[in-house]
């Protein structure tokens, strides 16, 4: 099982020092049955040398890896590299490639991580919060805490991708953003097709949102506060989550450090209307929240994202609509 990438491609793609411990891996795969074992053991030989001592903890630190665990390690190199070229970046990149090309067809990861679950994990890595899978997943893995409905921050109908307000069938709920409507009451199909038209907006202003705050970290040295502290939350919020401090205040909401977290769980996730199986997630991931207040940056993320791009969308409509 060899790796299926041409080494024309690699010389095109890769500095040539990458590139020649890129071939000299495939070349050593050539004939063998490569496992997550095999794979580890070859990038640990040819490309830790070519890695600044800094970062050589990202493959050192593996000692038994699965698949999914090398395909992480990209992931985390990328995001140590603080840019889209450069070594470090590369080898990343060639990581990934044996984590893909070592199989025919090639091989596919389940259930990718939104960009900012990766993110985010890797900055509480970066930082020694780990967020652990029995904290994070239950119920034999099939909840997940931080699952978010691909147009806005809530949790999925269970089994599926969006959530019940933007579900255009009959378990359809209107948007509420706290205690007010965010729109006039729309019919079930009118939410749904809204959401489609402000996806692409939603997600160039979230990795726009996501890009800005990784490079303060990372240009930082790492210690930019940009994940929710524990104290002056508000203070945090305001400068980093305007939009959504703003409508917190408009609905004279506590700002509190004891309460501000209920308060924005009661603004963006306040399970009302909601059916038994649709609203079991909503109770289980805001009492993971209220233990675990950091699992609250994805959903705070997303949120100010949403508003943003609904902010702009509205703003250029020629007239009520």
């Amino acid at each position: 099982m060899p790796l299926y990438i041409d080494d024309a491609e690699i010389e095109s793609r890769f500095c040539a020092p990458v590139a020649q411990a890129l071939k000299t891996i495939k070349s050593e795969m050539q004939g063998r049955a490569v496992t997550p074992s095999l794979a580890l053991s070859l990038m640990k030989k040819y490309f830790q040398p070519l890695i600044p001592e800094f970062h050589q903890d990202v493959l050192g630190n593996l000692t038994q890896a699965s698949w999914e665990d090398l395909e992480f390690t990209y992931a985390e190199m990328v995001f140590r590299s603080g840019q889209p070229s450069g070594q470090l970046t590369e080898i990343a990149v060639c990581i990934n490639l044996i984590c893909i090309y070592t199989t025919q067809p090639p091989r596919d990861f389940p259930n990718p991580e939104t960009i900012e679950i990766t993110y985010f994990l890797q900055v509480c890595r970066q930082l020694k919060l780990g967020i652990e899978n029995n904290i994070r997943f239950s119920d034999n893995g099939r909840f997940d805490v931080l699952r978010a409905c691909k147009y806005c921050w809530r949790q999925p109908v269970p089994g599926r991708l969006i959530c019940a307000t933007h579900t255009a069938g009959d378990k359809h709920v209107n948007i509420k953003l706290g205690d007010h409507e965010d729109s006039d009451a729309n019919l079930p199909v009118t939410d749904y097709k809204e959401s489609r038209r402000q996806k692409q907006a939603f997600d160039t202003t979230l990795n726009q949102f996501l890009t800005k705050e990784l490079l303060e970290f990372h240009d930082s040295s790492f210690t930019a506060p940009i994940l929710m502290p524990d104290e002056n939350i508000w203070q945090w919020l305001n400068s980093r989550r305007p939009l959504l401090s703003h409508l917190l205040m408009a609905q004279n909401k506590a700002v509190d450090d004891g309460q501000i977290v209920d308060s924005l769980l009661s603004l963006l996730h306040k399970p009302i209307g909601l059916t038994e199986t649709q609203y079991q997630p909503y109770l289980r991931a805001n009492t993971l929240i209220k233990t675990y207040p950091i699992l609250l940056w994805p959903m705070l993320l997303r949120a100010e994202a949403w508003l943003s791009a609904r902010k702009t969308l509205r703003g250029n409509w020629g007239g009520k609509r």
